[in-house]
């Protein structure tokens, strides 16, 4: 095939590009070029701006692909510049999105099926935290896009994605909670750490995206991808003790107590507030989606983490609030009694 990649240099693009290299396909990225080329040359890279249509139409030249992956769609108007730049020069434009879209929403039913996207109609502009701002903005680029399949046949594929862990992820917030456990000092769980969510692994969600061109009832159709496990921070806290064979000593501290002792949240990336639970159900009978187990992936997750905590890229950007956390922790058990 010949494939173009709107991004494709870091965490997810990068482990898609990959195996679209190894399987020999013909790929093409499309990015701003700051970040070296990762592959030793076996890919054409198309230097520009993603949100430029001058950039757009130099860079594509009226070049033809059968797949086009979509890294860097964030809004409508992104979503409008790709269907006039590609329509009617591409055999199936994958979207990559987020579960965002649901829970910027702030009223869903868990687990959550793609149904549930159309559930509360039109979502008013409430814009606040990011997690709103983005997948309020990705709601409306999926709308374009699937307004465009429905009028003029662009053919797209939605694959809405929750956290992505795995080897290489840049963000480190699974290396975050292995530092704190190794650390041996106390580890607040906000709220108990019970919220249910799921995540996926990198490696799995880059097999699917490589997969979905030759899967034509795809085309016109949103997916969500997830590991099968239902999740929680409690139940990732423990078996990442499990894992580096240490105790750990939590603290749970209730949501409103953390903000009474004047710290957020930020020290434990996976914390929210509700349940955010993919369903998986339509995956697995549309695209046979067969996700790694959870216990598995997370080894090979938590081996990264360690081997890149020894590394000379410094701390995990989460673990920089881990003094505030061990004084919210203190101050919480000389107050109110310990808990753990």
């Amino acid at each position: 095939m010949k494939v173009l990649v709107f991004g494709g240099t870091r965490f997810i693009g990068r482990r898609l590009v990959g195996d679209l290299v190894a399987a020999g396909h013909t790929v093409t990225l499309y990015n701003r070029g700051v970040t070296p080329d990762p592959f030793g040359g076996a890919v054409e890279r198309i230097q520009g701006d993603r949100r430029s249509p001058a950039d757009l139409l130099s860079g594509l030249s009226r070049r033809e692909f059968d797949a086009v992956y979509d890294f860097l769609s964030y809004a409508a108007a992104d979503a409008r510049l790709a269907i006039e730049s590609l329509a009617g020069r591409v055999g199936h434009f994958v979207h990559i999105s987020t579960c965002s879209v649901y829970w910027c929403t702030g009223d869903f039913p868990c687990p959550v099926p793609e149904e549930e996207f159309d559930r509360l109609g039109d979502i008013p502009e409430q814009p606040g935290s990011i997690e709103y701002d983005y997948g309020y903005n990705k709601r409306k680029a999926e709308e374009t896009l699937f307004a465009a399949h429905t009028t003029s046949g662009f053919p797209v594929t939605t694959i809405r994605l929750p956290i992505v862990g795995g080897e290489g992820d840049p963000t480190l917030r699974y290396a975050s909670y292995c530092a704190r456990v190794s650390d041996g000092g106390p580890l607040i769980l906000p709220d108990g750490g019970y919220a249910p969510f799921r995540h996926v692994y990198v490696a799995d969600a880059a097999r699917m995206l490589a997969a979905l061109p030759g899967i034509p009832r795809a085309v016109g159709q949103a997916y969500n991808l997830a590991c099968d496990e239902i999740l929680s921070v409690r139940f990732v806290v423990a078996r990442i003790a499990d894992l580096l064979g240490r105790s750990v000593d939590t603290v749970e501290i209730p949501m409103p107590a953390l903000e009474a002792l004047g710290v957020g949240a930020a020290f434990s990336p996976f914390t929210q507030r509700a349940a955010q639970v993919p369903a998986i159900f339509k995956a697995r009978g549309d695209l046979a989606w067969t996700p790694t187990p959870y216990i598995e992936w997370l080894e090979r997750t938590v081996r990264w983490c360690m081997d890149a905590r020894r590394s000379p890229a410094g701390p995990p950007p989460a673990y920089a609030h881990r003094e505030s956390e061990l004084a919210a922790a203190e101050r919480f058990r000389r107050g109110l009694g310990s808990s753990s």
